[in-house]
């Protein structure tokens, strides 16, 4: 049985929505078990999940660049 492969850029997209997702859900439960600071955490936790995207969508376009040659693309 052949093994399946995802090409790069999906599977960082999907590293980057998993990180999002548990990211959520640490931030969430932090909110649910301190109801008094939960506007600030998650305050706190937008910030950080803005960080985490910028970052996934970095590694991202890294991929990106890096495979184009081999897909024959070329930016003008």
């Amino acid at each position: 049985m052949a093994q399946m492969e995802l090409p790069a850029v999906w599977r960082e997209w999907a590293w980057g929505l998993l990180a999002l997702g548990v990211t959520a859900l640490v931030f969430k439960g932090a909110a649910w078990s301190y109801p008094q600071g939960a506007e600030t955490i998650w305050l706190v936790g937008a910030g950080t999940m803005v960080a985490v995207a910028l970052l996934g969508a970095r590694d991202v376009w890294e991929v990106q660049q890096r495979d184009a040659p081999r897909r024959g693309e070329t930016r003008a």
